[in-house]
């Protein structure tokens, strides 16, 4: 769903029965929410309308969590279809989630129009809030920076600044007291930006707990032509995720040159994972990995 769903019309069902009566009323516009209705026609955002609906209907309130981080471009946002406000009053509503915990007026931005946690709060929140190794993922998106970085022959270039720095987070975290024996600092030791993608982190936690440290995330290769998800530079084994993304046909065709080059010419060894194998059967992955890196004489 794209930004545009946050700015389309969302009509009070009242206002809208005075304007344009009550046939016309439930004729070109569908129920969003009770008292709230957008133009019938319009496909998909749905999340967009009931958040515009909720900061209509409870003044105060503010968009936070995963809405929040849609709003803030989160990689990992665009799949939540629950809204979540933050305000003074318990709401009660389908597809709502609500949050009561305090916040002030430095916690708050405006985004397309509405009033959404800033990125920092919402970078806390959904190390908070989120369950278990999503929670990591979603810190690791939070603390990422889109875009290049330098080289020794190429300067760095930044599409969009990180959400949160860890020293942001662990400064906010020693002002607020409230919150210091919270998720968020556990969540924080096996974080790292650096990670491009969820799969990607999962890939990481998968091999760091069991030992496997020295796979070291976003490793550059040829000056920074290429980077590896995860790799050993010293011992030449890489893992690499193969999303759905990567089915594309020009996406394929740059992705079988490029694993070419790493394997023929440089004598990589790559591991290929997806997410099935990674979720069901993580034992593959590191069995792979230790033997690639067991014919180096690297034990772990």
């Amino acid at each position: 769903m794209g930004m545009g769903a946050f700015e389309r019309e969302v009509h009070r069902s009242a206002e809208l029965i005075a304007d344009v009566g009550r046939y016309a009323a439930e004729k070109d516009y569908r129920c969003i929410t009770p008292g709230f209705r957008v133009p019938r026609g319009e496909t998909g955002g749905t999340v967009g309308d009931l958040a515009t609906a909720m900061i209509r209907e409870y003044p105060g309130s503010a968009l936070c969590g995963w809405t929040a981080a849609r709003l803030h471009l989160h990689t990992m946002a665009k799949s939540r279809e629950l809204v979540e406000v933050l305000g003074p009053k318990q709401i009660r509503r389908r597809g709502v989630i609500s949050r009561t915990a305090e916040f002030t007026a430095d916690d708050v931005v405006i985004r397309y129009g509405l009033p959404c946690t800033a990125p920092i709060r919402t970078a806390m929140d959904l190390m908070r809030y989120t369950r278990g190794d999503e929670g990591i993922a979603a810190a690791d998106q939070c603390l990422r920076v889109f875009g290049r970085p330098a080289t020794a022959h190429r300067p760095a270039w930044v599409a969009r600044p990180a959400m949160a720095t860890v020293e942001q987070i662990e400064a906010e975290l020693d002002r607020r007291e409230w919150w210091r024996g919270s998720r968020i600092r556990e969540v924080l030791r096996e974080a790292d930006g650096r990670s491009q993608s969820p799969w990607e982190t999962f890939s990481r936690l998968t091999l760091h707990r069991a030992g496997l440290t020295n796979m070291i995330p976003q490793v550059p290769v040829l000056d920074g032509e290429y980077f590896l998800d995860l790799a050993d530079e010293v011992y030449k084994v890489a893992v690499e995720y193969d999303g759905a993304h990567h089915r594309d046909g020009k996406q394929h065709a740059a992705d079988v040159e490029r694993w070419n080059v790493l394997e023929k010419d440089l004598g990589w060894n790559l591991i290929i994972v997806t997410a099935g194998p990674l979720a069901n059967r993580p034992e593959v992955l590191l069995r792979r990995v230790r033997r690639g890196l067991s014919e180096h004489d690297f034990t772990a």
